[in-house]
């Protein structure tokens, strides 16, 4: 399901880039050095382009916040599982390590000038 949301999280951004692209850009500069008979969002606000924008913006937002839950979700759950690991690990029961360290592996160091 995170694929799933990621790839539709891609198309969102790369489409929403390309219609902002494609809108016109209004002449006024919000009306700070002129076409101040202008609104800041310029004359047609309710035009395809617009509407198309916006929905991809509300998209974008929703698909981003329901990523973020489902990544901290996945990260929480990777956290537990290694905590019952570690838990695991300390009931096993103690092996006596002296063996192991005094065992012989055939390797004589004494010569070493």
């Amino acid at each position: 399901m995170v694929i799933a949301l990621t790839v539709v999280f891609f198309l969102v951004a790369v489409l929403l880039i390309v219609i902002v692209l494609i809108q016109p850009g209004s002449s006024g500069g919000l009306g700070f050095f002129g076409g101040g008979s202008q609104s800041a969002f310029g004359t047609k606000t309710g035009n395809v382009l617009t509407k198309f924008t916006t929905l991809l913006a509300a998209l974008f937002l929703i698909v981003s916040f329901v990523l973020g839950y489902l990544n901290s979700r996945q990260s929480k759950i990777q956290i537990n599982e290694m905590l019952d690991a570690k838990e695991t690990i300390e009931k096993l029961p103690e092996e006596s390590g002296e063996a192991s360290v005094t065992e012989d592996i055939g390797v004589d160091i004494s010569d070493t000038d």
